[in-house]
This record gives C-alpha cells, sequence and structure tokens, in this order.
C-alpha cells in the first residue's frame, strides 16, 4: 500500500506542475482555449481523481 501511495503522490506533483504551467499558457495564446479545452479538462480530472486516490491510500497507511 505504500508504493500505491507513493506511486500516486508522485503522480499528483507532476500533473499538478504540468497544469500550473500548461494553464496559463493556454488562456494566454490566442485561440488556444478552443483547442485544447478537452486537454485542460482531462488533466483536471486527472488531478481530482489523484487527490482521492492519496487521500484514500493515505488512510490505510498509517
Amino acid at each position: 500500500m505504500t508504493s500505491i501511495l507513493q506511486t500516486a503522490s508522485f503522480a499528483l506533483i507532476l500533473v499538478s506542475f504540468a497544469l500550473v504551467v500548461g494553464v496559463p499558457v493556454v488562456f494566454a495564446s490566442p485561440n488556444a482555449w478552443s483547442e485544447n479545452k478537452s486537454l485542460v479538462f482531462s488533466g483536471l480530472s486527472l488531478w481530482v481523481i489523484l487527490v482521492f486516490t492519496v487521500g484514500v491510500c493515505n488512510s490505510f497507511v498509517v
């Protein structure tokens, strides 16, 4: 269970970093929002799933 928590935490950090860098770039580029809207929402949904996964795994690791 510890390795799942570590992997999920690492993935959460990577996705968070990608969203912190990528979302402002998408908003700053002309017409990029309409082209990359689905990619931003996919990253956001992956981030939410990872947050819940880390929370659940953290409750089992003492």
